[in-house]
């Protein structure tokens, strides 16, 4: 069976051509056009911008993903997101599935990042812990199969990619925030930390509590006031401080996440989101859930971020058929 899939949630406009692949999922030809340039003069993103962006993009990058393949089903993601993006989405692909008379199949964005997981030949085995960080989402989740997902935890305030966005504000880097943290905090080794004598430091909120719960509010605010001592923030002190400030991020969510692992017993660990194509979070939670014995599942780089590949995914290991009548969610929750 192979599905055009549409994701359009917020920035990015992507579509997708999937079929069923043993346990997993292929890709036959994954297209994304991003407006991420256009956004960097504001410093984040404009949703109309973003929009009126995606109306240009989507004909275009449909045409080119679909090339001279039989499409079978056509699925969308329906929310989370921006209002006006999502409609983008959702209104191409009940105009295609109508015209060409297939199945509409609707998508959740957020569980759809989670199944990017199984985009690939070894998929992860189940019951699973996932870990799921973007820059709007920070949560925890049990799947005891396919269908059944449940939520065990969360941040009570910011998500950690909006934290990584903020503290790139603070410290003068350009948007996108995430990738630009990551970036300068790999330019400090331990051998220039530890002449620095660690000389800044950020809290790890929760981390010591029990629970499952996270905050990321606190970090963000300790970041300003440090940066706020500084006369002149010359380039090693921002590559500093943006190391401990990815470490103290990176030290909550592998302490949530290896407490559910203590708690649940999963047979997996997969983590899925814009922010788990962070280097230092991909390569210290895999070697903490590996220490273990559990596997530990994350999708290519090019797979954490919004794509539609990962929709297409979605539709095909979790199929939801939808109404003619389908309407954007914005406030989608992940279960």
């Amino acid at each position: 069976m192979k599905i055009l899939a549409i994701e359009s949630t917020c920035d990015e406009t992507a579509a997708a051509v999937v079929e069923n692949y043993g346990k997993g999922v292929r890709v036959i030809k994954s297209v994304v056009a991003s407006s991420v340039e256009m956004h960097q003069k504001y410093g984040g993103i404009v949703p109309e911008v973003a929009a009126r962006e995606q109306i240009k993009s989507i004909i275009p990058v449909i045409m080119e993903a679909v090339h001279e393949e039989t499409i079978d089903a056509v699925a969308v993601s329906y929310g989370p997101g921006l209002m006006g993006s999502l409609l983008v989405g959702v209104e191409t692909a009940k105009a295609l599935a109508w015209a060409w008379n297939k199945p509409l199949l609707r998508v959740n964005h957020l569980a759809a990042h989670v199944l990017a997981n199984w985009l690939g030949e070894e998929v992860p085995e189940l019951p699973a812990v996932g870990l799921v960080v973007s820059g709007g989402h920070t949560d925890l989740i049990l799947l005891e199969s396919l269908e059944k997902w449940t939520w065990i935890g969360g941040t009570r305030d910011d998500a950690a990619g909006e934290a990584f966005d903020k503290a790139a504000r603070i410290l003068g880097l350009p948007y996108p925030g995430g990738p630009e943290v990551d970036k300068a905090a790999g330019k400090v080794g331990d051998e220039e930390l530890d002449k620095s004598d660690h000389k800044y430091k950020l809290p790890r909120p929760l981390i010591h509590e029990p629970g499952l719960g996270m905050s990321f509010s606190g970090i963000k605010a300790a970041i300003s006031r440090l940066v706020s001592k500084e006369d002149r923030l010359s380039e090693t002190n921002r590559n500093l401080i943006a190391r401990e400030f990815t470490e103290a991020v990176t030290d909550v969510l592998i302490s949530k996440t290896m407490s559910a692992v203590d708690i649940y017993h999963p047979k997996s660990v997969i983590m899925a989101g814009g922010v788990a194509a962070n280097n230092k979070l991909r390569e210290s939670l895999k070697h903490e859930v590996e220490m273990t014995g559990v596997k530990f599942f994350v999708p290519e780089i090019k797979f954490c971020g919004d794509n539609a590949a990962m929709v297409g995914a979605a539709a095909i290991l979790r199929p939801d058929n939808s109404q003619p009548d389908l309407k954007p969610d914005p406030g989608l929750s992940i279960v």
